[in-house]
């Protein structure tokens, strides 16, 4: 408190105050609120098993009844799905009738509205109301009034189509086609989508992420879809990702309210390694595992700025993201996890050939300086946008914002990983060099996440 301002002191003081005042009130709810997440997660835990007993005795039933596996398994994802979605629809119900009927303490605003009338020539309290203005339900012990999650599943069929295909119908329109590793999305409007993403997230390993494929304006509107209901994805282009963390931001649900905040101050990291690029030369940000090999084996016209930065020249850059936008979604995928310590890249031997009509290998299948440009430029775009992540954002979904560096040490521990499993021969002087080398370069990445795997087409697929 004695490195504190006069104006931080009262501040503080007026904040106790408050929170004294209305704490009896404050715990009442609080306490309502928390037998509310209580039961509804017994509830939940009843659900999973009431959903496993589901799930068997369809597939026992329809099984007997001749049904195919395909259509097995897209019966029982919706069925899952409605159970989940009815679950969540009453949750919410329940959590706004709660917030109704419990008592209300007095708002912050009113608060320093009543305290302002004691004190009317203390100009902190303007100051204070007027934030508190913004948000006048700030302080109250709440549930903050969330979009209700919607029901896009209750009038939602499953038929098989006349060539086999399992098929989702409103009335007679087609609305969705179970396609078995992969969702295919006949109609792209928001009813729609969200159906697909819940019926994928019961078809699929949701926790291992879903892909969104497809024109880019249906990626973007069910990347923001699935971040409000808080699947994961698989996808690493930086406009999907930051539609994601919009829907996020909108999480559906009811949600407890927060105290208000009386700190007024601006903090940060002081500012290091400033680098300006040369002229006709374009700054870009680099993974350290480029910065490695740059430094080994140089390539021409790139420079070298600092620990984690490089400048490019304009006409290349250009050239990498006119690129960028005429990769398919293959050739991204493959590009995304490139190993520039290798002549070709690490390029997995099926999609060579695409590469090569691209540009981005040469007639030997090596990259070419187009390919090598389009990692670095690709590698700049994710780090910028991981950086410019809330911190809370940082510890959920920093694990889809990938260098291609980033794929190749966990690439490299995976592999490490096997062969700890395995009883392998013993390797030469030379591999073993190598081998404690790749090791001492990824050891501070050890705890990487692995990546995981499921998918949305215009559609959502495996």
């Amino acid at each position: 408190m004695e490195n504190l301002t006069v104006e931080q002191q009262k501040r503080i003081a007026l904040l106790e105050a408050y929170e004294t005042k209305t704490a009896p009130e404050r715990d009442l709810r609080r306490s309502g609120m928390d037998q509310h997440k209580q039961a509804y997660h017994e509830k939940w835990l009843q659900l999973r098993s009431s959903m496993e007993a589901t799930r068997s005795d369809l597939q026992t039933r329809l099984k007997g009844l001749g049904v195919s596996d395909q259509s097995i398994s897209a019966s029982v994802a919706i069925e899952l799905a409605k159970l989940t979605e009815s679950y969540d629809a009453e949750k919410d119900q329940a959590a706004r009738e709660l917030d109704g009927t419990l008592a209300k303490p007095q708002s912050w605003l009113d608060f320093l509205k009543e305290s302002k009338l004691e004190q009317p020539d203390d100009p902190i309290f303007d100051s204070l109301i007027e934030e508190a203005e913004k948000a006048p339900d700030s302080g109250l012990e709440s549930f903050t009034k969330q979009t209700a999650p919607n029901l896009v599943l209750s009038d939602l069929q499953a038929r098989e189509g006349k060539d086999g295909v399992m098929e989702f119908t409103r009335g007679l329109t087609v609305a969705l086609r179970d396609m078995g590793d992969r969702l295919d999305v006949r109609k792209t409007d928001d009813r729609d989508i969200e159906a697909a993403l819940k019926i994928a997230a019961k078809k699929f390993d949701v926790d291992k992420g879903l892909l969104l494929t497809g024109d880019t304006a249906f990626k973007v509107r069910a990347a923001e879809i699935g971040g409000r209901l808080g699947y994961p994805l698989q996808n690493t282009e930086p406009e999907v990702l930051r539609a994601w963390m919009k829907g996020k931001l909108l999480t559906q649900g009811i949600e407890p309210a927060r105290m208000p905040s009386v700190d007024v101050s601006i903090t940060g990291n002081p500012a290091i390694n400033l680098t300006m690029a040369p002229p006709g030369k374009t700054l870009l940000r680099a993974d350290q595992r480029t910065m490695d090999v740059l430094m080994e084996r140089p390539i021409a016209g790139i420079d070298l700025l600092g620990k984690d930065k490089m400048a490019m020249p304009n006409e290349r850059l250009l050239a990498a993201n006119a690129s960028i936008k005429d990769l398919g979604y293959q050739a991204i995928q493959q590009m995304a996890r490139a190993d520039l310590e290798q002549p070709n890249g690490g390029i997995e031997p099926g999609s060579v050939d695409l590469l090569r009509e691209k540009g981005i290998l040469d007639t030997d299948g090596k990259l070419t300086q187009l390919g090598t440009d389009v990692v670095m430029v690709r590698d700049d775009r994710i780090i910028r946008e991981r950086e410019a992540l809330e911190p809370a954002q940082k510890t959920t979904i920093a694990q889809y914002f990938k260098t291609s560096g980033d794929y190749v040490r966990e690439a490299f521990l995976e592999e490490r990983e096997k062969e700890r499993n395995k009883a392998a021969p013993v390797l030469s002087q030379d591999r073993q060099d190598k081998a404690r080398k790749q090791e001492n370069r990824f050891q501070a990445d050890d705890q990487a996440p692995k990546p995981r795997r499921v998918a949305l087409e215009e559609g959502i697929e495996r």
